[in-house]
């Protein structure tokens, strides 16, 4: 069936980062799940509550085939999580931690804990998808039709998995940040990490975690965070 107007104006490319299968690769800048290996030469590993976070990943995005909006400017992200619970509205630096790099030339080696962490690492490569959907949730709060529901779904896939740009893979409901994020730092969904089976990482009940990038004037250094399951 051919899409219609408002579906064509709907899709979105994006970057799916795919977890293994392939040859681990000695380049410390190479895009892993599991693994963090550089840092600024004054970052440490990250703590909370004085225990060590777990690596949830490293992203080159300079290898991306193209940049996904908000990341125009970026070269690097890594991403921590935990120790023991997951984030629920905490502030970067609180039991989840995002940093984010323009230039990889400043980027050192960062000395892992020598706790073993509970999250497997693996290499990831990046994959184009040229068409994302966004799920019923996010039509419906932008008020369009988009005719019977079963064949959207059906003929406009909204893509799972580590993802950049696109639309975000909703569990319960269009995202949510708090309230003071929404009123000044003005966030937009930057990308996404499934949970992934391979890897021995869930959030929660085979969820997705959300990440989002302050637009305000003066927050573009500002992240925030959210987490859906089922």
């Amino acid at each position: 069936m051919k899409l219609t107007k408002t579906q064509t104006q709907l899709k979105r490319r994006a970057i799916v980062m795919d977890v293994g299968g392939f040859r681990p690769p000695e380049d410390p800048f190479a895009s892993w799940f599991g693994k963090v290996n550089l840092a600024l030469p004054h970052e440490e590993w990250p703590e909370c509550a004085g225990e060590r976070m777990h690596a949830l990943c490293q992203i080159n995005l300079s290898e991306m085939p193209f940049r996904p909006p908000h990341c125009e400017d970026l070269a690097m992200i890594t991403v921590f999580i935990g120790p023991t619970t997951l984030p629920v509205n905490q502030p970067n630096g609180n039991n989840w931690c995002l940093r984010a790099y323009s230039d990889l030339s400043l980027l050192r080696p960062l000395k892992p804990p020598p706790e073993r962490s509970p999250i497997k690492a693996f290499p990831m490569k990046a994959r184009i998808v040229e068409a994302d959907f966004p799920c019923l949730d996010d039509v419906s709060e932008a008020g369009l039709d988009v005719g019977d529901e079963d064949t959207y779904v059906e003929r406009c896939p909204n893509v799972y998995g580590l993802k950049f740009g696109g639309w975000p893979t909703l569990i319960q409901s269009t995202l949510y940040w708090s309230d003071e994020d929404e009123d000044q730092i003005k966030p937009q969904y930057v990308f996404q990490i499934d949970s992934c089976e391979k890897a021995h990482w869930q959030w929660g009940d085979g969820g997705v975690g959300y990440f989002g990038r302050g637009c305000a004037e003066g927050y573009t250094d500002y992240w925030v965070m959210s987490w859906q399951c089922l």
